[in-house]
C-alpha cells in the first residue's frame, strides 16, 4: 500500500478550465519514501491509496478492482483531483485491466489526452482570445512545455524493440515513478529520450545507471547554434566581386555533369532546419522527419533550406552539385536554432550518447560531413563532430583562397595535457558569401563554415555518382580522397588551419576511380623546415633535455572498418643525415576502429646531439591489418620526419609552461574568465600556448626564448634548467610535494614563478549558474575564473595572498595601459616587495546586485618580491598579476594587453634582480600589505558543494572543514625509446610536400578523367530532368562532344586519304561493279537526261 501525491503546478497555466490528461505525461507521483521530496513542488493534493501500472506510452492508476480516470480542475491557485470510477471483474491481471479500462467494460470509455493534445488545446483558446479581441495569454506554449520535467537519455548495451526498453526501465526505476518515454517512430533503437520528475529525477539515474542493460544516462541538453552571417541578393554594393554566384563552377562540378553525373543514387541526409516539402529547386526529396517541437518539418528560418539548395538544387542561379541525390531532411534545429544532444550533439567532445551514434554510423558506412565551427580565429575552438577522427571536418575560405577569419581553428583539445591534438579540418573550402537556395524560391548569399560543409557534402555526392564500386563509398575512402587531391593554400596558412588543403573535386574524383585499398597518415610528414604550414613545429627546434615534442597522427584505414598495427613500427634514422641524433618514441592503439586510429610520436634529441645544430632526418614506417569477410589486407606507409636540432640554449633562454593545472569545459562547467564577455560563458580554449595563447607564444619565440610545455606534476622535471615558470588561470590543485619542490627551487635554485591569476568568488559562482530549460538542472560553476584558494597555498610560502573580489578597469603601468579583465587583487605581501595599484570598479558586486556603480577602489593588482637565502645561489623572484585574459589579446598597443609586462619580467629574470623599468613605476612596501589578521579583507574560499573534485586529476574530495582530499601523485611519465634501424645511403627529398605528390599525383585534367555515361545513366538524366529544359539539351550536347572527343582526328583524316587512293587505283573495277547495280544505272541515267 502506498501514499501518493499528485503534483499538478506544471497546469496553472491553464486557467479556469477542465482538463483530460494522462498521468504518465503531467502528473508527479510520490510515495512515502519520497516525501522529503514533495516539499520542492510548489503544490500538491492528496490521492487515495494506489499503485502505478506503466503500459505501451500512457500510465493509469488502479488499486483493488477499481480504475481511477482523474479529472485535474485548475482554478487560480488551487488544484484538486476528482475521480471516476470503473468496475472490473476480480482476478484479473495488469494486461485485462488495461483492456477493460481501453474498452470501457462496465462503464464509459476513457480518454487519456497527451501533453500535445493539451498544447494545441491551449492553442485554440489563445486563437479565440484572439478573435473576440482579448489578445493572446501571457504564458505560451512552448512555456507550458518548458514547465515539464527534466529528460535525459538512456543508451542500452543493445538493441531493443520499443517495448522492451521501457520494461527494463521499469524494472531499474520500480513501478511507483512516473516516467515519460518520448516516441519516436524507430521501434528498433538503443536509446530512450525519458522525462522524469525534477523532485527525484537524481534517483531515477541512479536506479538507471545499476541496471545491468543500461550503458549509460546522460542529460539531453540544449544547444545554441551559431546564427550564420546573410545577405540577399540586392544587396551587392562594391563586394559583389567577392561573392561566389555559382561555386559549382568554381569547383569543376560542371566537367562532371557533362559526364553523366549528377549525384543519381547518392541518399544524402541533411540535418539543420528543416525543408518545405513543396520548394521549387527540389525534385528528389524522399523524407521529411521533424525531430524539434516545432510540428512541422518546414523551414522557418532559411539556413536548412540553404545548406540543401547546395547540395541538390536545381535552380541555374544558384545550382546544386547534385541535383539527382536522394534528398532525406532530418529537422533538428529550431526556427530559433535550438536543438538537443538526442538530435545532433554539441560542442561537448565528451558527449557519450551522441559520440556512440556518430561512431555506429561511420562504422556502418555511413558518410558524416561536418562543419568545423565558427569560433575564429581563435585556435582550439573545434566544435564536434568535426573533431573526430571519422568525420570529415570542413573549415572555410574565401574567394582568395584565404582561411576565413570566422573559421574555427585546430588542434584539437582531447589530448591535453598529457599529450597533444590532433591536425583538423581535414579540408577546407569556399565558405564566405557563397549563394544557394532561399525560403522564397529566390537565391541568397550566406558566410560561415556550416556554408562550406554542403559544398564538400555536394562534391562528395557528384564524385560518389561516378563511382560503380559501391564498396568505395565508404567515410575513410573518401576522406582519402579528398585529402590526397586536395591543393595547399598559397598563403600563410596552417596546417591546423587549413588541414590538407583546398577541395579539388576533379583530382579526389580521379583518386576514387584508380583507388587501391591502402591507409594514409595525417599529417604525412613533419617538417621543421616547411614554414608556416608546419607551425608550430617549424616554430621551435629540438635540443638536449628538452620536454618530447610530439607529433599526434591520424591513421585513416581504407582497408576496412577496423584494423590493427600487429607489428611495432619501424624507426629508421637516416645516418647521411644525422638521424641517428633523434630519440623516438612511439605510441599507438590496439585497434583502429572505426576507419580511424593514431600514431603518437614522441621526439627527442640524444646526448651526442648537445651541440650540433642542423637537421636530422628518418622515417617511420607503419603497417595496418585488416580481415575483413575472411581475407587479410595489409597496408603500409611512411611517415618522413625533418627535425630541426640547435644546441641546448641556456637557462635565460628557456621558460617551463604549466598545462597540467588547466581544467576546461567540457566535461565540467568551467567559467569564463572575463565576466563581461557573456557571449562566450565557457572556459573551453584549453589554455595552451597553441590555442588561445598563440600571439603570446608567438612573441616569445620572436625574442628568442623557448617554451616548453608541461603536462604532468612539477616534480616531473628539473626545474633548476629553466629560467622561469609561467603558471597561467589556474584551475586544478597542487600536490604537496610541488609546493615544497617549487619553493625550495625558487628560493635556492634561482627558479623565477611568474603567475597570471584570475577572479574567484562564490557568491558571483553562484549568481552565474544557469538553469538548463531541457534537464530542469541548475549548471552550477565548478570553480572560479583562477582556483586562488589553491594559489594562495602556493604562494603562502611567500606571504602572498590573493582576495576574493572582482575588479575591472584599466591599469598603468609607466606608458603601458592593461585593460584589467575580472581579475584579483592582492590583499597581502611582504615587507620587502613592490606592488602596482589602480583604481577599478567592483564587478564582483555589480554581478551580484545587478547595478552598476561609478565607484572606484584603490587596488593592488600586482606584486613583485624575491626573498633571501643563505646559500651562495641568488634567489629567485615571485611575481604576480590579478588578471590572465590581458596575454591573450596580442601585442599592439591598442589592444592593451599585459605581455609588456611578461617582457619586463623576463629582463629582470635576465638582470637577476629588478629591470629599472618596472622600478619606476612600482611602489616598494615596508610592511606587510595590509596588516596582518585585518577581517576586513574577504578571502576566498573552497566550494565544497560542487563537482570540481570529480573532474580534478589532483584531489578526490574535501574533509569536513573544507581541506582538499588529495589523490595519489600519478608517475611520470616515460617515453620508451623505439629500436633505431639505421639506413645509409639515404636522404630525404627538398621538397617533402611536391615529392609526396608526385609519388601519388591524381592527374586532375578533364581530358584524363573522361568516361563514357551508359545508356542506362542517360535514361535516368531524362526521366529525371524535362525534356525540354536547356539543362537537359546540355547534358545531352555536351555528352556527344566527349564521346567525339576520343578518336584522334588525324585517324580519319588518314581514314579518308586511304580510300581514295584505293579508289583511284581501281576506278575501273569499281566503275564496272557499280554499273552493275540496277539503281545506280538509273540514277546515273537520270542525271545523263538532266
Amino acid at each position: 500500500t502506498f501514499n501518493f501525491t499528485v503534483i499538478a503546478n506544471v497546469f496553472f497555466s491553464l486557467v479556469e478550465c477542465r482538463v483530460r490528461l494522462s498521468l504518465v505525461e503531467v502528473l508527479c507521483v510520490f510515495n512515502t519514501h519520497y516525501e522529503r521530496d514533495v516539499k520542492c513542488c510548489k503544490h500538491h493534493v492528496p490521492l487515495k491509496e494506489a499503485q502505478l501500472n506503466k503500459g505501451g506510452s500512457f500510465t493509469s492508476v488502479y488499486f483493488g478492482q477499481k480504475i481511477l480516470h482523474l479529472f485535474l480542475a485548475v482554478s487560480g491557485e488551487e488544484a484538486y483531483v476528482r475521480e471516476r470510477v470503473f468496475e472490473v471483474e476480480g482476478g484479473e491481471d495488469e494486461e485485462k485491466l488495461m483492456s477493460s479500462m481501453s474498452r470501457g467494460r462496465k462503464g464509459k470509455r476513457m480518454e487519456l489526452w497527451s501533453v500535445n493534445d493539451l498544447l494545441r488545446l491551449k492553442e485554440r483558446k489563445e486563437k479565440d482570445r484572439e478573435e473576440v479581441g482579448l489578445g493572446p495569454s501571457n504564458r505560451s506554449s512552448q512555456k507550458l512545455r518548458s514547465q515539464l520535467s527534466p529528460a535525459f537519455i538512456v543508451t542500452f548495451d543493445g538493441y531493443y524493440m520499443s517495448s522492451n526498453r521501457l520494461r527494463s526501465i521499469v524494472e531499474a526505476v520500480g513501478r511507483n515513478q512516473t516516467i515519460n518515454v518520448e516516441q519516436r517512430p524507430n521501434r528498433l533503437s538503443d536509446f530512450d529520450v525519458i522525462e522524469v520528475s525534477a523532485c527525484n529525477a537524481s534517483r531515477v539515474v541512479d536506479c538507471l545507471r545499476k541496471s545491468l542493460r543500461v550503458r549509460h544516462v546522460s542529460p539531453n541538453v540544449a544547444f545554441q547554434a551559431h546564427a550564420p552571417s546573410r545577405r540577399t541578393l540586392g544587396r551587392r554594393g562594391g563586394t559583389a566581386s567577392l561573392e561566389i554566384h555559382q561555386v559549382t563552377k568554381v569547383l569543376n562540378a560542371n566537367k562532371l555533369w557533362d559526364m553523366g553525373f549528377k549525384g543519381q543514387g547518392v541518399k544524402v541526409a541533411v540535418f539543420d532546419t528543416g525543408l518545405s516539402q513543396h520548394h521549387p529547386h527540389f525534385r528528389q526529396i524522399v523524407e521529411r522527419t521533424d525531430w524539434t517541437n516545432e510540428q512541422t518539418a518546414d523551414d522557418g528560418l532559411g539556413h536548412g533550406t540553404f545548406v540543401t539548395g547546395i547540395i541538390a538544387s536545381s535552380n541555374k542561379k544558384c545550382a546544386g552539385f547534385a541535383p539527382a541525390a536522394s534528398i532525406y531532411v532530418y529537422k533538428v534545429f529550431t526556427k530559433k536554432q535550438v536543438s538537443f544532444t538526442s538530435c545532433i550533439g554539441g560542442p561537448d567532445f565528451t558527449d557519450l550518447p551522441f559520440m556512440d551514434k556518430v561512431w555506429e554510423l561511420t562504422a556502418n558506412g555511413v558518410i558524416l560531413i561536418s562543419a568545423i565551427g565558427n569560433d575564429g580565429p581563435k585556435f582550439g575552438t573545434l566544435n564536434n563532430p568535426a573533431d573526430q577522427m571519422d568525420v570529415i571536418g570542413v573549415g572555410g575560405i574565401n574567394i582568395d583562397s584565404k582561411v576565413a577569419r570566422f573559421s574555427s581553428r585546430g588542434m584539437t583539445t582531447w589530448e591535453l595535457p598529457g599529450g597533444y591534438g590532433r591536425v583538423k579540418p581535414d579540408i577546407v573550402t569556399f565558405g564566405a558569401s557563397v549563394y544557394g537556395s532561399a525560403l522564397d524560391g529566390g537565391c541568397r548569399a550566406l558566410s560561415g563554415t556550416s556554408v562550406a560543409s554542403p559544398v564538400v557534402a555536394g562534391a562528395v555526392t557528384v564524385m560518389l555518382s561516378g563511382i560503380d564500386d559501391h564498396r568505395l563509398w565508404n567515410p575513410a575512402v573518401v576522406k582519402q580522397a579528398l585529402v590526397e587531391g586536395a591543393v595547399r593554400l598559397p598563403n600563410a596558412a596552417t596546417m591546423f588551419e587549413q588541414g590538407a588543403g583546398r577541395i579539388d573535386l576533379l583530382a579526389s574524383f580521379d583518386y576514387m576511380r584508380k583507388y587501391e585499398p591502402s591507409i594514409t597518415l595525417i599529417p604525412p610528414y613533419i617538417d621543421f623546415t616547411e614554414c608556416p604550414y608546419m607551425w608550430p613545429y617549424c616554430s621551435q627546434p629540438l635540443y638536449v633535455s628538452t620536454i618530447p615534442t610530439i607529433v599526434n597522427v591520424t591513421i585513416i584505414n581504407g582497408l576496412g572498418v577496423s584494423g590493427r598495427i600487429v607489428e611495432p613500427p619501424i624507426w629508421e634514422p637516416f645516418v647521411d643525415e644525422n638521424g641517428d641524433l633523434l630519440k623516438i618514441s612511439i605510441s599507438y592503439p590496439d585497434l583502429l576502429w572505426p576507419w580511424s586510429g593514431y600514431m603518437a610520436v614522441a621526439m627527442s634529441v640524444a646526448q651526442d646531439g648537445k651541440s650540433y645544430e642542423g637537421t636530422a632526418a628518418g622515417r617511420i614506417t607503419v603497417t595496418v591489418t585488416t580481415d575483413a569477410h575472411g581475407m587479410k589486407k595489409r597496408s603500409t606507409a611512411t611517415f618522413m620526419l625533418r627535425v630541426r636540432i640547435i644546441p641546448t640554449p641556456p637557462r635565460s633562454q628557456r621558460i617551463i609552461w604549466d598545462q597540467y593545472r588547466n581544467m576546461r569545459y567540457p566535461p565540467g562547467y568551467l567559467p569564463r574568465d572575463d565576466l563581461r564577455d557573456r557571449a562566450n560563458p565557457l572556459d573551453w580554449t584549453a589554455d595552451h600556448p597553441h590555442t588561445n595563447f598563440k600571439a603570446l607564444y608567438q612573441h616569445l619565440r620572436s625574442g628568442g626564448y623557448h617554451i616548453e610545455v608541461l603536462g604532468e606534476p612539477l616534480t616531473c622535471v628539473d626545474l633548476s634548467e629553466y629560467a622561469m615558470y609561467i603558471v597561467v588561470d589556474p584551475e586544478d590543485e597542487f600536490f604537496a610535494s610541488e609546493r615544497e619542490k617549487l619553493y625550495l627551487d625558487v628560493v635556492d635554485a634561482g627558479l623565477n614563478l611568474v603567475v597570471f591569476a584570475d577572479w574567484f568568488n562564490a557568491t558571483v559562482i553562484d549568481k552565474i549558474r544557469f538553469l538548463d530549460e531541457n534537464t530542469k538542472q541548475w549548471w552550477q560553476p565548478e570553480t572560479g575564473g583562477t582556483n586562488l584558494p589553491a594559489l594562495n597555498d602556493l604562494l603562502s610560502h611567500w606571504n602572498i595572498t590573493l582576495g576574493a573580489q572582482v575588479f575591472d578597469g584599466m591599469v598603468t603601468l609607466g606608458r603601458t595601459a592593461i585593460k584589467y579583465s575580472s581579475g584579483t587583487s592582492i590583499v597581502r605581501t611582504p615587507p620587502g616587495s613592490w606592488v602596482a595599484e589602480a583604481n577599478l570598479t567592483d564587478l564582483g558586486a555589480e554581478t551580484i546586485t545587478g547595478e552598476k556603480s561609478a565607484q572606484f577602489y584603490e587596488t593592488a593588482v600586482f606584486t613583485f618580491y624575491r626573498s633571501e637565502n643563505i646559500s651562495k645561489q641568488k634567489p629567485g623572484f615571485v611575481a604576480v598579476f590579478g588578471d590572465s585574459t590581458c596575454l591573450e589579446v596580442g601585442t599592439s598597443v591598442e589592444l592593451k594587453g599585459c605581455i609588456p609586462l611578461l617582457d619586463a619580467l623576463l629582463e629582470s629574470a635576465n638582470e637577476g634582480d629588478l629591470s629599472e623599468n618596472l622600478r619606476r613605476v612600482l611602489k616598494p612596501m615596508e610592511i606587510v600589505f595590509p596588516e596582518e589578521g585585518s577581517s576586513a579583507i574577504p578571502l576566498p574560499k573552497r566550494i565544497t558543494t560542487s563537482n570540481f573534485a570529480k573532474y580534478s586529476k589532483v584531489i578526490s574530495g574535501f574533509e569536513d572543514d573544507g581541506s582538499p582530499i588529495f589523490r595519489p601523485q600519478p608517475q611520470c611519465r616515460r617515453f620508451p625509446i623505439s629500436v633505431p634501424h639505421p639506413v645509409t645511403n639515404v636522404t630525404s627529398p627538398s621538397d617533402l610536400n611536391e615529392e609526396r605528390r608526385q609519388n601519388g599525383r591524381a592527374e586532375s585534367f578533364y581530358d584524363k578523367i573522361r568516361s563514357d555515361a551508359t545508356a542506362a545513366q542517360f535514361h535516368e538524366l531524362d526521366q529525371f530532368f524535362d525534356a525540354n529544359t536547356d539543362l537537359d539539351r546540355r547534358v545531352v550536347f555536351t555528352q556527344t562532344i566527349s564521346i567525339l572527343a576520343y578518336y584522334n582526328i588525324s585517324y580519319v583524316i588518314w581514314g579518308f586519304i586511304v580510300v581514295a587512293i584505293f579508289a583511284f587505283y581501281y576506278r575501273s573495277s569499281l566503275r564496272r561493279t557499280v554499273l552493275q547495280i540496277r539503281v545506280f544505272r538509273r540514277v546515273l541515267r537520270r542525271l545523263r537526261i538532266a
